[in-house]
């Protein structure tokens, strides 16, 4: 089984309305589904945003699913090389927690060669188009174009940022179970996240401050509008790649 983990529940929904077969984690105390996509048995477990979110719900839900043979971090995030575009699908080759004052690197984690090789073969046997690199898990979303290129250049070229994903990794390492990284970019290098503060910790909008912001800055709900149709186009790149690749994992 693939045990997969997202952030939001605005990242779990397109990916869920692709089991075929599913059953609701609650009786495990998980925010999530188990089933199956393409014929691949999976479950799906949303986490909250953050470290520390990610750190809890994931090892209990290491912890309480038995038979997993991957797990895969997935999820939208920035952009930090110039190149990349929205909905770009991108590999992890390398996972980063970087200190939050300078970027520079703390924790290195290597995914398996193995499964690294397996995606790689199933990307291109699906012919989906990625991205392969570094990725950084920051511990504050990184919001403006400025943070995002100096995020680039001091912690070694990593190129797109998330804020769960290294964190997974070592509670999947300390377990001795395989994982792998696979996202889409949400907004890219040189742009600033304008709609992001209005933004709850599900990736919803949050009434009373979009309000606030109507009257202070109207300028914002453009970008929040702008931020909620990058949100709908990643989330969907996503959802589509995995039911391109897992088959041929």
């Amino acid at each position: 089984m693939i045990l997969i983990f997202v952030a939001l529940r605005a990242e779990s929904h397109p990916i869920s309305a692709r089991f075929s077969v599913s059953r609701a984690l609650l009786d495990l105390n998980l925010n999530g589904y188990q089933g199956r996509i393409t014929g691949v048995p999976v479950a799906l477990v949303t986490t909250g945003m953050g470290m520390r979110r990610a750190r809890v719900s994931s090892g209990r839900a290491m912890d309480s699913l038995p038979g997993i043979d991957l797990v895969l971090t997935c999820g939208v995030a920035g952009g930090l090389r110039n190149d990349l575009t929205v909905g770009q699908v991108v590999l992890s080759d390398r996972l980063l927690t970087c200190r939050e004052d300078d970027f520079q690197p703390e924790h290195v984690i290597d995914p398996p060669t193995e499964w690294l090789n397996r995606f790689v073969t199933a990307l291109d046997a699906s012919r989906t188009s990625y991205a392969m690199g570094p990725m950084m898990t920051s511990r504050r979303p990184l919001i403006t174009g400025a943070d995002k290129q100096r995020a680039f250049m001091l912690s070694g070229g990593a190129i797109s940022v998330d804020m769960e994903s290294a964190v997974i990794a070592l509670e999947a390492q300390r377990r001795g179970l395989p994982f792998a990284c696979m996202r889409t970019i949400l907004d890219t290098a040189r742009e600033d996240v304008v709609g992001a503060r209005l933004m709850d910790q599900d990736g919803r909008v949050r009434p009373l401050a979009a309000a606030k912001a109507l009257v202070t800055t109207p300028k914002v709900i453009f970008g929040v509008a702008h931020l909620v149709r990058n949100l709908r186009l990643a989330t969907r790149s996503l959802a589509s790649a995995l039911e391109a690749v897992l088959p041929h994992l």
